[in-house]
């Protein structure tokens, strides 16, 4: 798709710019610390979580929704919008740019294999903390919110994403988020209200009283 980047290009470079005056060796672990949130690999773990969590009761509704939102995202970031866009990553548009490329060396010069437009770090980030928000207690689900911003900007810190893929990657992840909500708790409710007993026995299955009758027994 040839999309006109130009549109974002003041926008892009007047963040690093801001960014550019930030640097330092305490933020550049910070901002590699940040990124991991939002790598592939930490995806399987929470969908382990996401599994676990629908085989209990007390948190079936957040395992649904975790699981359909990272689905959701997953298509939508990997399947549809980066093919589509075919985005080039900053560090090869801006390949004869000195002062861009000596921020890019300085954060660690990291290489990505698939294009920019949008951001999946920032999209599995910010799914991930919506799910949870939504689901969980307010009290302590606002941190993995800011898990998620911070996630987004070691993105543009470590300049492998342009600001615009970031901002892309957070509506993504929060449309991900809210139709992993809605979808999930349509399903909980057919299933409640549902006559087959198949559905009604899943539904109220629970894998940690499974453990406490064991310890009783």
């Amino acid at each position: 798709m040839n999309f006109d980047w130009s549109l974002f290009e003041g926008f892009d470079w007047s963040v690093y710019e801001a960014f550019s005056g930030i640097r330092s060796t305490v933020m550049h672990y910070i901002a590699e610390f940040l990124t991991i949130f939002g790598e592939a690999l930490f995806s399987i773990p929470l969908i382990l979580f996401a599994i676990f969590c629908m085989l209990t009761k007390k948190l079936r509704k957040t395992g649904c929704v975790l699981f359909l939102a990272i689905a959701i995202g997953t298509i939508l970031t990997n399947g549809i919008f980066k093919p589509l866009f075919g985005r080039d990553r900053p560090y090869v548009f801006y390949a004869n740019n000195a002062e861009y490329m000596k921020w890019y060396k300085d954060a660690g010069a990291h290489v990505e294999s698939d294009k920019s437009f949008p951001s999946g770090h920032t999209t599995l980030a910010v799914e991930t903390a919506i799910s949870l928000f939504l689901t969980l207690s307010k009290k302590f689900s606002w941190i993995f919110l800011c898990l998620a911003v911070g996630t987004g900007l070691s993105r543009i810190y470590l300049c492998v994403h342009y600001p615009s893929d970031v901002v892309g990657g957070c509506f993504i992840g929060i449309i991900a988020g809210i139709l992993g909500y809605l979808i999930a708790t349509a399903i909980l409710k057919w299933a409640e209200k549902s006559d087959s007993k198949f559905l009604t026995k899943a539904n109220n299955f629970d894998l940690l009283s499974i453990g406490k009758k064991e310890k009783t027994e």
